[in-house]
């Protein structure tokens, strides 16, 4: 019996805990601004000085990338995510660079450009 409702409280307290952290993250936020990023110009160890280590990396057709990423999951609303790809050139410069964000914010100020 007494078994029975220490379960019970275990399950009640990460319920509760489960509710009150309802939201998670991945990845370390970054500001949306890219203007900084030439190509040709921005070398690798740039991007390290400013950005960190990437997120992620990786290789699309034989040219390789890195990706900085942040996500956010939420259990109730909505959560978001931003992305900064980055594709490097054979000499360790950009190449060229996507950026994507669904965070309110980072949408206002594209608009605003």
């Amino acid at each position: 019996m007494q078994t029975r409702n220490s379960i019970k409280k275990a399950l009640t307290l990460g319920f509760l805990f489960f509710g009150a952290a309802h939201c998670a993250t991945s990845g370390k936020d970054f500001p949306a601004r890219t203007e900084w990023i030439k190509k040709e110009a921005t070398r690798q160890q740039d991007v390290i000085s400013v950005m960190g280590e990437p997120y992620s990396v990786g290789n699309s057709g034989g040219t390789p990338t890195w990706t900085y990423g942040y996500y956010r999951y939420e259990l109730f609303g909505k959560g978001g995510h931003k992305e900064l790809k980055i594709y490097w050139g054979g000499n360790q410069t950009v190449d060229h660079f996507s950026f994507d964000s669904s965070f309110p914010a980072d949408i206002q100020a594209a608009y605003h450009k």
